[in-house]
């Protein structure tokens, strides 16, 4: 089950912003979530930032409510999404909260680079699944 929590964040904000993913992009996109997250996890480990909780979810928030204020702007003002490059963005700011996962002490495995490999999966199919279920629910809309 803890292989699955590490990639939550990711099928949530995959699924509000499925919308927006062309179908064609899913992949790329999905991957995105993957990377970025094993990409925080080393440099947690790597680099041993200290960046605690609270910081973290008020960063991630701020950089969440940022985006999410642009959507709605871009909604409320033209006929169509037609600028949705930064849900791009949305992959590296649901990162930040890996730092600090790769902080915590990973005795029991020889290798960090194996270790990134669980964010990596969990974020990615994931983030593919919360894709497929927001296509789902509009076609069933």
């Amino acid at each position: 089950m803890g292989f699955l929590l590490l990639g939550i964040d990711s099928l949530i904000a995959c699924f509000a912003v499925g919308a927006l993913v062309s179908r064609r992009s899913w992949l790329p996109y999905a991957a995105l979530f993957g990377v970025c997250d094993a990409g925080g996890f080393l440099l947690g480990t790597a680099f041993h930032w200290s960046v605690p909780d609270a910081t973290a979810n008020v960063i991630e928030t701020a950089v969440l409510v940022g985006l999410g204020i642009y959507w709605v702007a871009i909604a409320l003002y033209s006929r169509r999404v037609a600028e949705t490059r930064w849900v791009w963005a949305l992959p590296f700011a649901l990162s930040i909260d890996n730092i600090t996962y790769g902080l915590i002490d990973h005795a029991w495995s020889s290798s960090v680079a194996v270790q990134a490999i669980e964010p990596l999966l969990s974020s990615a199919l994931l983030a593919l699944i919360g894709l497929g279920l927001s296509a789902a629910v509009l076609r069933a809309i």
